[in-house]
């Protein structure tokens, strides 16, 4: 599934793992100026996965004929947690297509304590099913106020979650936890916007300064108070700081 809305320079927004185009819908439509196009993932309503263990590379090869088919020139370029990966994947092997970039709750540098964490949770996932284990998980995603007044969006969450199949969901989580782009971070000689939630689990602050440190040409926005949720709790607010950052990019020549 692919979705296109809105005119003017095109931003191509790449969803995390257990979630659809959907993900997008809050921040997008704060985004009336941008073409915003928003597609689902391989496995996740997209393409069908290969069997066997996942790379990264399969969803920047997917991520590359997305773009090819529905954008011209260069763009801007917005992944959340896995989608900030594949992003910056992408920005990698093609910066020429690439104008200005945005990682989202991307956790970069996981200590030790991050990988055993990682690991007793898809030991969980494969025991216990997929709908136990992230319908407990879901709710530490947002702040107490948002889990208390706003309850269909938790539902809404877990039913994108309940539409995968739980093999697709486990193993690309597995891809998520096992990616580490830390390295990468300074080749990535591209205008980029390193955003998060103060206390996203994973990815909170200290990640986000760390990978802004590392790359030559970033700004860090972190969200006060906020979580893993922000592009559920505060969408307008991620829409603004996104299109004041696109803005002073915009001295690059984009779609041209």
């Amino acid at each position: 599934m692919i979705r296109i809305t809105g005119e003017g320079p095109t931003i191509v927004f790449v969803h995390g793992n257990g979630s659809t185009h959907e993900t997008w819908a809050g921040v997008v439509q704060h985004l009336p100026s941008f073409r915003c196009v928003t597609y689902d993932l391989p496995g996740h309503g997209g393409p069908t996965l290969p069997a066997g263990a996942l790379e990264l590379s399969t969803f920047v090869e997917d991520l590359a004929m997305v773009i090819d088919r529905n954008a011209d020139g260069r763009i801007f370029l917005v992944g959340h947690s896995l989608g900030a990966y594949i992003a910056a994947g992408f920005a990698l092997q093609s910066p020429e297509r690439v104008a200005a970039l945005g990682l989202m709750a991307a956790p970069v540098a996981r200590t030790a304590a991050d990988v055993q964490a990682g690991a007793a949770l898809i030991d969980a996932l494969r025991r216990e099913g997929v709908r136990a284990v992230m319908g407990r998980l879901v709710q530490s995603w947002y702040t107490d106020e948002f889990v208390r007044n706003h309850p269909e969006a938790l539902r809404a969450r877990l039913a994108q979650i309940d539409d995968l199949d739980d093999d697709v969901f486990i193993r690309t989580y597995e891809l998520y936890l096992r990616t580490e782009i830390d390295a990468w971070l300074p080749r990535i000689a591209i205008p980029t916007i390193v955003m998060t939630g103060e206390s996203a689990r994973g990815a909170g602050r200290a990640a986000a300064e760390h990978a802004a440190r590392r790359l030559p040409d970033a700004q860090v926005r972190i969200f006060e108070g906020y979580k893993n949720g922000i592009l559920t709790e505060i969408p307008q607010d991620v829409a603004m700081e996104l299109a004041r950052f696109l803005a002073s990019a915009s001295r690059l020549s984009v779609g041209t």
